[in-house]
């Protein structure tokens, strides 16, 4: 354990390898936005550049609005601020949506908009989105249900998912009501409780059944499961302190010692079936936030750069050629199984993570 937490990266990204891929990123937006024909998009399959469109946007609509508002830091641009707050008003028709995906769609869609820019509007969505995500509390089990819509399916009621667990701690601890933020901490512990182990391992989901609570898989094999619990408990930290910045550690440490390899299996149980290398992008960026916490102390930032470059000269990233930008990396259930498809969200965890690189952004950012 400790010869491998000393282990430094051989290889990381130059600061012009970075900023070539973030110009690739914030130019495909542009591109995307064409062929979508200002619908959102969900996703197109491998780096095939066709996109299946929503007009809702799902629980991935809020990315597309956060991929702007990145757009909008990095280039100041008045065009790129104003069409990230355009898709705030088409956001809010999620509001009364039975999904703790809407702490996703919200936290990422309207947070940079409300936090860097502020924006009235988003400012407005995100309370009233965390007062309604506070409703869905179900006391007898003690945490926010996953809920039936967008994928939920009829146990999500049921259900806690660790994927939305540091976008739920955020969007609830930001509201001024104080009832509404106490929830944040129950369901963190919640969550915990129902999804992890003492060795740092996370699954993806549990569910209440009959007074107990029965895990949907092992816990630690799905990557980006476990990428989403660092993440979370690394937010957790950053708002609380410890315990959690011991369980970030634990939950990087086990990151580091089942995945040697920088882009992991989708599930380890089954690295025949391939990797997804949208766990790496956000299992990254928790260790940036790591690192942050610790200020710069053990190995996190120089496994993050080594995460990062395997991620920008893999097969899945393109950031020249006849369309720069194309991040199709991310495992995703297109039908009875999954593929891998380009999508706003990996594509937003990716530009987030070039842009803590490059000092653009701070670790803890939205």
């Amino acid at each position: 354990m400790n010869e491998l937490l000393q282990q430094q990266p051989a290889d990381a990204s130059s600061p012009a390898e970075r900023r070539r891929a973030i110009d690739a990123l914030l130019q495909r937006l542009e591109r995307v936005e064409r062929s979508c024909r200002g619908g959102f998009p969900l996703y197109s399959p491998g780096l095939s550049d066709r996109w299946v469109v929503s007009a809702g946007g799902s629980w991935l609509g809020g990315f597309w609005a956060g991929l702007w508002w990145l757009r909008a830091r990095v280039t100041g641009a008045a065009a790129d601020r104003a069409k990230a707050a355009e898709l705030g008003p088409r956001l809010a028709t999620k509001l009364d949506s039975p999904s703790l995906n809407r702490s996703m769609i919200f936290w990422y869609g309207a947070a940079p908009g409300a936090l860097w820019f502020g924006d009235e509007q988003a400012h407005l969505l995100l309370q009233r989105a965390a007062a309604a995500v506070a409703r869905a509390f179900d006391r007898e089990v003690g945490w926010i249900p996953l809920g039936t819509a967008m994928g939920g399916g009829t146990d999500g009621d049921r259900r806690i998912a660790i994927d939305t667990l540091a976008p739920t701690l955020r969007l609830l601890a930001l509201s001024p009501r104080c009832d509404i933020r106490e929830l944040a901490g129950q369901h963190l512990q919640a969550s915990l409780a129902a999804c992890g182990t003492w060795q740092g391992a996370y699954c993806g989901s549990s569910q209440h059944v009959q007074g107990r609570i029965v895990r949907h898989e092992p816990a630690g094999h799905w990557s980006r499961g476990q990428a989403w619990a660092m993440l979370g408990l690394v937010q957790a930290a950053g708002l609380y302190g410890e315990p959690y910045l011991d369980l970030a550690r634990r939950a990087c440490d086990y990151w580091l010692e089942s995945r040697p390899d920088p882009l992991p299996a989708n599930r380890l149980e089954r690295p025949e079936a391939g990797e997804d290398p949208a766990a790496a992008a956000i299992a990254a960026l928790a260790m940036l936030g790591l690192s942050s916490l610790l200020g710069g102390a053990g190995p996190w930032r120089e496994q993050a750069e080594s995460l990062t470059a395997a991620l920008l000269r893999s097969r899945y990233f393109s950031s020249a050629g006849a369309t720069p930008g194309i991040f199709g990396g991310m495992c995703y259930r297109t039908g009875p199984g999954e593929e891998l498809v380009e999508s706003a969200c990996s594509s937003f965890f990716l530009l987030k993570l070039l842009l803590v690189l490059e000092g653009l952004l701070g670790p803890l950012a939205c």
